[in-house]
């Protein structure tokens, strides 16, 4: 039995008005909220004022309704959050030119240097730093709030942007997916099961199943950790019975486990891979099963620890379960997340540890399914190669939505970490993959 205190993370919201001229003498505004990403769902509106009142209206929408209070802040309210908010005019004024510094060493095990001591461009990074850091001017302008470079084994870059902040846990969503991995790969080193287990196997207490069908019986650890289980499981399709939201939402099932080993087969495993969050959370009950722990206690004593994390705050599932999510939603600091890149270039080890074996790591960088180009996903993370000037650099990653992106690139010898509040605009944040990545590579030399 484990005891102890969970520390719930305080749920805050911050929103950030941003008021412009418009066309015809006209104001607009727009919301930013680094939480949640409000202000994709408001979009951008007309600010109409009536006396006290403040109207952000948007035709085809209900207005938005604010008053002017006596100490002249704008409160309005929003639909679902319990409590007003009070907007004040900012004060800070324009933004400071970027100057670069050598990261500050604050005990969480990274060694630090500067850019031009691991052959770094110190030009070339310093000018994508100030681009990131010019104000907003549309609601889908990129909103990145972090970016950390390491290289040799010593972090040279750790800047944060947008009222983020060095001691601040950042919602990782789906690159969550890939640690999950890494623990898998933990557990079942040196058994007698590996990816080629039987994924049923490991749940005899919730026979009999729903949907019993062969293919169910064929279906490996591998298949789920590959996106290609076969379930009718599909993130992108709301009709689909094994979308995350649905298995969320219900709750005719709060067993996840369940819930998940219960879906139709709609495919032959290994067949076809499909973006499914429930069958990378299955994978937390093999972990379970296999190392009989609790898995926020099996993630502290083999991770976290000895990787000399800070904080850090795992999403609980619901009961009977009662123990962590593990298709995504966990909060990280930006350093330590950066870690678990670090560990695809020190062969498994950290500072010396040997947290997985780099054996796994290596079947994990391995081209096994196409999510959506050929051969682009391994065990739960995400493969690129980049043509930078003339040369290709593969990658291997972890991604989750609105940004949380994670690179190692080995034959660089370097990982980077960005993270940002894009939440549900997808076109913007891919840039990040597809423009600011190859920029850092750029500066490599």
């Amino acid at each position: 039995m484990w005891v102890g205190r969970v520390h719930p993370l305080a749920d805050a919201q911050h929103f950030y008005l941003f008021i412009q001229p418009a066309s015809g003498g006209a104001l607009s505004a727009f919301i930013r909220n680094p939480e949640g990403n409000q202000g994709a769902r408001t979009g951008t509106r007309h600010v109409v004022i009536s006396g006290n009142a403040v109207y952000l209206r948007k035709e085809g929408s209900r207005d938005i309704v604010g008053r002017v209070d006596q100490d002249g802040s704008v409160i309005f309210h929003f639909d679902g959050y319990p409590d007003d908010f009070a907007f004040r005019k900012s004060t800070s004024g324009a933004l400071p030119k970027f100057a670069y510094h050598i990261p500050e060493p604050i005990g969480d095990g990274w060694a630090t240097a500067s850019l031009h001591d691991v052959r770094l461009d110190a030009s070339k990074i310093s000018a994508l730093m100030s681009s990131i850091e010019r104000p907003p001017t549309s609601v889908g302008a990129p909103y990145i709030q972090s970016v950390q470079i390491a290289r040799h084994g010593k972090l040279v870059l750790d800047e944060y942007f947008n009222d983020f902040t060095i001691d601040r846990p950042h919602d990782v969503r789906s690159a969550g997916k890939s640690i999950t991995t890494l623990l898998l790969g933990r557990a079942m080193q040196g058994g007698a099961l590996g990816a080629q287990a039987p994924v049923y196997l490991f749940f005899p207490q919730y026979i009999p199943f729903a949907h019993d069908d062969v293919r169910k019986q064929a279906m490996t650890v591998a298949h789920l950790m590959t996106m290609s289980s076969g379930y009718a499981c599909d993130d992108n399709d709301d009709k689909s019975p094994g979308n995350e939201d649905t298995m969320e939402s219900q709750t005719a099932q709060p067993d996840w486990y369940k819930y998940t080993l219960d879906l139709p087969i709609v495919a032959e495993p290994g067949t076809h891979a499909v973006y499914c969050s429930a069958g990378i959370n299955l994978l937390g009950g093999i972990i379970s099963r296999t190392t009989d722990a609790w898995l926020p206690d099996y993630f502290y004593d083999t991770f976290a620890q000895p990787m000399q994390f800070r904080q850090y705050g795992m999403w609980l599932t619901p009961l009977p379960l009662d123990t962590a999510y593990m298709g995504g939603g966990d909060y990280f600091l930006p350093r330590d997340f950066l870690k678990f890149g670090q560990l695809f270039l020190d062969h498994g080890r950290w500072k010396g540890n040997q947290i997985v074996d780099n054996a796994w790591l290596v079947e994990s960088a391995k081209p096994w399914a196409s999510l959506n180009r050929p051969g682009d996903y391994g065990y739960g993370w995400h493969l690129y190669t980049y043509t930078v000037n003339g040369r290709k650099i593969k990658a291997i990653s972890a991604g989750g939505n609105g940004g949380q992106l994670l690179f190692a690139f080995p034959q660089l010898d370097m990982t980077v970490m960005i993270t940002a509040a894009n939440y549900g605009q997808y076109p913007v944040w891919q840039k990040f993959v597809t423009e600011l990545i190859p920029t850092v590579l750029s500066a490599a030399e």
